[in-house]
């Protein structure tokens, strides 16, 4: 089967934020029936902190598809920033708007989502 350059690129991407929902939904799944509802709740949020961030990332990198290295890292920077003021203010979001939020789910669930997308890259 013949491979399109950039193709392969963003099965993996769509792998890596998959995957990060998929621990996001069992970490939640988990703190339901360990700790109740709002841990659950939390763990969610948690970890659609750690999954939007990385698509946030992922569809600002994806915009340079080829060109010198200059162009590539400013991109790389550029979605690091957004990936960065993103995450700050869903954070906010979240512990503005989520009275009942439980820190020990919601910090484990998006550090679960920050190993998976760590873990990828070694198997990518």
């Amino acid at each position: 089967m013949p491979s399109f350059k950039g193709f392969d690129t963003i099965n993996a991407v769509a792998r890596i934020i998959l995957a990060q929902v998929f621990v996001t939904v069992v970490a939640a799944l988990v703190m339901w029936g360990v700790q109740g509802v709002a841990a659950a709740a939390s763990a969610f949020a948690g970890g659609a902190v750690g999954f939007l961030t990385g698509w946030v990332y992922a569809k600002k990198m994806s915009a340079p598809k080829e060109g010198e290295v200059k162009k590539i890292i400013r991109a790389h920077y550029s979605a690091e920033a957004y990936k960065l003021v993103f995450t700050m203010l869903l954070f906010s979001f979240v512990f503005t708007q989520f009275k009942e939020v439980q820190a020990m789910p919601l910090f484990a669930t998006y550090i679960a989502t920050l190993a998976v997308y760590w873990a990828a890259l070694i198997f990518v």
